[in-house]
């Protein structure tokens, strides 16, 4: 009976209860908790401020969900960012029962927590509703009002299987757009770093850029995710670009964007580079034994800014788009180059399907 807890069922809860306590008391310890709150009952402590106090004055999220809760979890964590309030937050994941969800509500009321909500089964959501309005409970909705508007819109009722989407998408016929973004990948893999300058025309956005500047990062994420097909050409003080670059009969300029970064951030990623592959020490150990000064300027202030100048001046000659990456992560840089496609009429917006 879904709406009977089984006895596993109501041990979970208790143990959660039990568990949630012990790391609330060691979270007042350590400034730093787990970023992994997938799991039921796993709790983590965000504060923008790490002087913000013990945990007990921290504020209580739960997320509750009949599915995994992912879709909760990333909505919940950007509003939360919002605010410099210490919070704990709980995953409360495939809950299908009322009396599990009941025992969820009087943890919540003993407390004091606020639930957010992504119940797909109608009678179950509306049930845990009435429960948090009884108990005093804050709660959002954040499922409910979507799936009544789209009721209405689609002038049908919801299936109320949690997930389906994604589910549902492997016993479908694969859609137009997976093979499109399957294509657009192996054409950014095999023209990575300027492997295959003949591919050139061919490419949707074309990635310029000084070395450790995340050119194949963000290629990768614009192929995957958008399906574009991206080309990404290195640019390299000593070496010119390929000449199919600069053909203007096939390269669309406004399809070409140039990313640059702080001249301290890439010495930074430099020197780490070289550490990371032995060059650093390489070179002390063989520059004692043959008296070598300093063999690589890769990271060497003055190159790095005559790189950057260099590359600099191409774009301003060819009037290419340039974007500064410091700071920024993959996915920012590459939602940003597929709103300026889009602005310029180049680029198909991105579908929710595969």
């Amino acid at each position: 009976n879904e709406n009977t807890a089984s006895a596993a069922e109501l041990e979970i809860i208790n143990s959660i209860d039990d568990a949630n306590n012990a790391v609330v008391a060691a979270s007042a310890t350590s400034s730093t908790a787990s970023d992994d709150d997938a799991y039921i009952g796993t709790t983590t402590t965000t504060t923008a401020n790490n002087n913000a106090g013990p945990s007990s004055s921290s504020k209580i999220v739960f997320l509750v969900s009949d599915g995994t809760g992912a879709a909760s979890k990333k909505f919940v964590r950007k509003s939360l960012g919002q605010y410099d309030t210490p919070v704990q937050t709980r995953i409360f994941s495939f809950v299908k029962g009322s009396a599990v969800a009941a025992s969820i509500v009087q943890m919540a009321e003993a407390k004091g927590a606020i639930i957010f909500l992504t119940i797909t089964q109608p009678s179950l959501r509306e049930e845990i509703v009435r429960m948090c309005a009884l108990a005093n409970v804050p709660i959002v909705d954040l499922i409910g009002p979507t799936l009544d508007t789209l009721s209405s819109y689609f002038e049908t009722v919801p299936n109320g299987v949690p997930d389906a989407w994604y589910s549902g998408r492997t016993k479908s016929k694969l859609s137009d757009n997976y093979f499109r973004r399957v294509e657009a990948v192996e054409f950014t893999l095999k023209a990575d770093d300027g492997r295959c300058p003949w591919l050139l025309p061919e490419a949707d956005v074309i990635l310029l850029g000084v070395s450790r500047t995340g050119k194949t990062p963000l290629s990768v994420v614009l192929s995957q995710m958008m399906g574009l097909k991206v080309v990404n050409i290195p640019l390299v003080l000593e070496c010119p670009p390929p000449k199919e670059l600069f053909d203007e009969d096939t390269i669309d300029s406004r399809r070409v964007f140039c990313l640059t970064i702080s001249p301290s951030e890439l010495k930074r990623t430099r020197t780490t580079r070289l550490e990371r592959r032995g060059v650093k020490a390489t070179e002390e150990k063989y520059s004692k034994v043959f008296e070598l000064g300093k063999t690589s300027n890769y990271n060497d202030r003055a190159y790095i800014l005559k790189d950057l100048k260099s590359a600099r001046d191409l774009v301003e000659r060819h009037g290419w788009t340039q974007i500064d990456v410091t700071g920024r992560a993959v996915e920012e840089t590459a939602s940003s180059i597929a709103e300026q496609l889009n602005e310029r009429g180049l680029a198909f917006l991105s579908t929710l399907d595969n």
